[in-house]
Protein backbone atom coordinates (compact mmCIF):
# COMPACT_ATOMS: atom_id res chain seq x y z
CA UNK A 1 0.00 0.00 0.00
CA UNK A 2 2.52 2.31 0.72
CA UNK A 3 4.24 1.69 -2.27
CA UNK A 4 1.43 2.31 -4.25
CA UNK A 5 1.15 5.84 -2.36
CA UNK A 6 4.65 7.04 -3.03
CA UNK A 7 4.12 5.82 -6.89
CA UNK A 8 1.26 7.92 -6.93
CA UNK A 9 2.52 10.64 -4.83
CA UNK A 10 5.82 10.73 -7.45
CA UNK A 11 3.93 10.58 -11.02
CA UNK A 12 2.02 13.42 -9.50
CA UNK A 13 5.03 15.58 -8.54
CA UNK A 14 6.48 14.85 -12.82
CA UNK A 15 3.50 15.83 -14.15
CA UNK A 16 3.55 19.05 -12.48
CA UNK A 17 4.23 22.11 -14.77
CA UNK A 18 6.62 24.03 -12.71
CA UNK A 19 9.05 22.63 -9.65
CA UNK A 20 8.60 23.93 -6.62
CA UNK A 21 10.11 23.63 -3.32
CA UNK A 22 8.82 20.12 -1.66
CA UNK A 23 8.56 19.23 1.81
CA UNK A 24 8.39 15.97 3.78
CA UNK A 25 5.61 17.91 5.58
CA UNK A 26 3.97 18.38 1.59
CA UNK A 27 4.50 14.58 0.96
CA UNK A 28 3.05 13.62 4.24
CA UNK A 29 0.00 15.54 3.68
CA UNK A 30 -0.55 14.21 0.08
CA UNK A 31 0.05 10.09 1.49
CA UNK A 32 -2.84 11.05 4.32
CA UNK A 33 -5.23 12.72 1.57
CA UNK A 34 -4.55 9.51 -0.39
CA UNK A 35 -5.09 7.14 2.93
CA UNK A 36 -8.61 9.45 3.73
CA UNK A 37 -9.88 8.72 0.26
CA UNK A 38 -8.63 5.00 0.27
CA UNK A 39 -10.72 4.26 3.47
CA UNK A 40 -13.66 6.19 2.61
CA UNK A 41 -13.79 4.10 -0.62
CA UNK A 42 -13.54 1.07 1.37
CA UNK A 43 -16.24 2.23 4.02
CA UNK A 44 -18.80 2.67 1.55
CA UNK A 45 -18.24 -0.79 0.04
CA UNK A 46 -21.55 -3.44 0.31
CA UNK A 47 -21.40 -5.08 3.58
CA UNK A 48 -22.46 -8.73 3.06
CA UNK A 49 -25.79 -10.55 3.18
CA UNK A 50 -25.37 -11.54 6.33
CA UNK A 51 -24.22 -8.18 7.77
CA UNK A 52 -27.15 -6.10 6.35
CA UNK A 53 -29.71 -8.87 7.72
CA UNK A 54 -28.09 -8.15 11.20
CA UNK A 55 -26.97 -4.50 10.68
CA UNK A 56 -31.33 -4.28 10.13
CA UNK A 57 -32.18 -5.60 13.36
CA UNK A 58 -29.44 -3.52 15.25
CA UNK A 59 -30.83 -0.53 12.68
CA UNK A 60 -34.44 -1.41 13.86
CA UNK A 61 -33.82 -1.15 17.57
CA UNK A 62 -31.48 1.94 17.50
CA UNK A 63 -34.04 3.84 15.54
CA UNK A 64 -37.53 2.59 17.26
CA UNK A 65 -35.70 2.80 20.96
CA UNK A 66 -33.33 5.34 20.83
CA UNK A 67 -30.60 2.74 21.98
CA UNK A 68 -27.01 3.41 20.54
CA UNK A 69 -25.18 0.50 18.35
CA UNK A 70 -23.38 -1.14 21.21
CA UNK A 71 -26.51 -1.53 23.19
CA UNK A 72 -28.81 -2.66 20.51
CA UNK A 73 -26.23 -5.79 20.03
CA UNK A 74 -25.44 -6.24 23.75
CA UNK A 75 -29.18 -6.16 24.07
CA UNK A 76 -29.21 -8.65 21.54
CA UNK A 77 -27.19 -10.84 22.92
CA UNK A 78 -28.29 -10.51 26.06
CA UNK A 79 -31.73 -11.94 25.03
CA UNK A 80 -29.85 -14.92 22.87
CA UNK A 81 -27.69 -15.50 26.35
CA UNK A 82 -31.04 -15.66 28.36
CA UNK A 83 -32.75 -18.17 26.00
CA UNK A 84 -29.73 -20.56 25.76
CA UNK A 85 -29.66 -21.00 29.29
CA UNK A 86 -33.73 -21.15 29.27
CA UNK A 87 -34.26 -23.02 26.24
CA UNK A 88 -34.10 -26.27 25.24
CA UNK A 89 -31.00 -26.61 22.65
CA UNK A 90 -32.83 -27.34 19.73
CA UNK A 91 -34.90 -24.14 20.16
CA UNK A 92 -32.18 -22.30 21.07
CA UNK A 93 -30.68 -23.25 17.47
CA UNK A 94 -33.61 -22.41 15.25
CA UNK A 95 -34.01 -18.96 17.08
CA UNK A 96 -30.44 -18.52 17.00
CA UNK A 97 -30.39 -19.46 13.16
CA UNK A 98 -33.12 -17.05 12.83
CA UNK A 99 -30.44 -14.22 13.86
CA UNK A 100 -27.57 -13.23 11.33
CA UNK A 101 -24.39 -13.38 13.41
CA UNK A 102 -26.28 -14.51 16.26
CA UNK A 103 -22.88 -15.90 17.68
CA UNK A 104 -21.22 -12.39 17.55
CA UNK A 105 -24.05 -10.83 18.91
CA UNK A 106 -24.28 -13.61 21.47
CA UNK A 107 -20.26 -12.40 22.26
CA UNK A 108 -21.50 -8.95 22.85
CA UNK A 109 -23.48 -9.52 25.98
CA UNK A 110 -22.13 -7.87 28.94
CA UNK A 111 -20.69 -10.89 31.57
CA UNK A 112 -23.40 -11.07 34.52
CA UNK A 113 -21.77 -10.96 38.18
CA UNK A 114 -20.98 -13.98 39.34
CA UNK A 115 -23.68 -14.52 42.13
CA UNK A 116 -26.30 -14.23 39.48
CA UNK A 117 -24.41 -16.23 36.62
CA UNK A 118 -24.50 -18.87 38.81
CA UNK A 119 -28.15 -18.62 39.84
CA UNK A 120 -29.06 -18.39 36.27
CA UNK A 121 -26.43 -21.29 35.50
CA UNK A 122 -28.14 -23.77 37.68
CA UNK A 123 -31.06 -23.62 34.93
CA UNK A 124 -34.89 -23.82 35.60
CA UNK A 125 -35.40 -20.74 37.24
CA UNK A 126 -36.45 -18.31 34.92
CA UNK A 127 -36.06 -15.56 37.83
CA UNK A 128 -32.78 -16.25 38.44
CA UNK A 129 -32.10 -16.22 34.40
CA UNK A 130 -34.19 -12.83 34.05
CA UNK A 131 -32.27 -11.11 36.80
CA UNK A 132 -29.29 -11.98 35.24
CA UNK A 133 -30.60 -10.20 32.02
CA UNK A 134 -31.84 -7.40 33.63
CA UNK A 135 -28.37 -6.86 35.17
CA UNK A 136 -27.04 -7.42 31.32
CA UNK A 137 -29.14 -4.38 30.44
CA UNK A 138 -28.29 -2.40 33.44
CA UNK A 139 -24.39 -2.68 32.42
CA UNK A 140 -24.95 -1.74 29.19
CA UNK A 141 -26.92 1.62 30.24
CA UNK A 142 -30.47 0.77 29.91
CA UNK A 143 -33.21 0.02 32.56
CA UNK A 144 -34.17 -3.32 32.55
CA UNK A 145 -37.89 -2.63 31.38
CA UNK A 146 -36.49 -1.79 28.09
CA UNK A 147 -35.77 -6.13 27.91
CA UNK A 148 -39.78 -5.84 27.33
CA UNK A 149 -39.25 -3.28 24.48
CA UNK A 150 -36.71 -4.89 22.85
CA UNK A 151 -38.47 -8.47 22.40
CA UNK A 152 -41.29 -7.12 20.11
CA UNK A 153 -38.60 -4.93 18.09
CA UNK A 154 -36.93 -8.72 17.46
CA UNK A 155 -40.39 -10.39 17.30
CA UNK A 156 -40.75 -7.72 13.73
CA UNK A 157 -37.20 -8.39 12.21
CA UNK A 158 -38.39 -11.99 12.92
CA UNK A 159 -41.52 -11.88 11.30
CA UNK A 160 -40.16 -9.37 8.68
CA UNK A 161 -37.96 -12.54 7.82
CA UNK A 162 -40.61 -14.92 7.90
CA UNK A 163 -39.05 -17.26 10.66
CA UNK A 164 -42.24 -18.26 12.18
CA UNK A 165 -40.72 -20.80 14.69
CA UNK A 166 -38.13 -18.85 15.80
CA UNK A 167 -41.25 -16.24 16.71
CA UNK A 168 -43.41 -18.39 18.34
CA UNK A 169 -40.24 -19.70 20.80
CA UNK A 170 -39.45 -15.85 21.50
CA UNK A 171 -42.42 -14.88 22.23
CA UNK A 172 -43.07 -17.78 24.21
CA UNK A 173 -39.96 -17.56 26.19
CA UNK A 174 -41.16 -14.02 27.36
CA UNK A 175 -45.40 -14.94 27.80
Amino acid sequence: MFIKQISILSTALLCTASLQAFSLGDAASAISTIDSVTNTQKSTQTPSKSETKSGDLIGMLTSQLGVTDTQASGGVGSILSYAQKELPSNDYTTLASAIPNASSLLSMAPKTNNALGALSSLGGSSSSGMAALASQFSSLGLNSSMVSQFVPVILDYLKGSNATGAMSILSGLFK
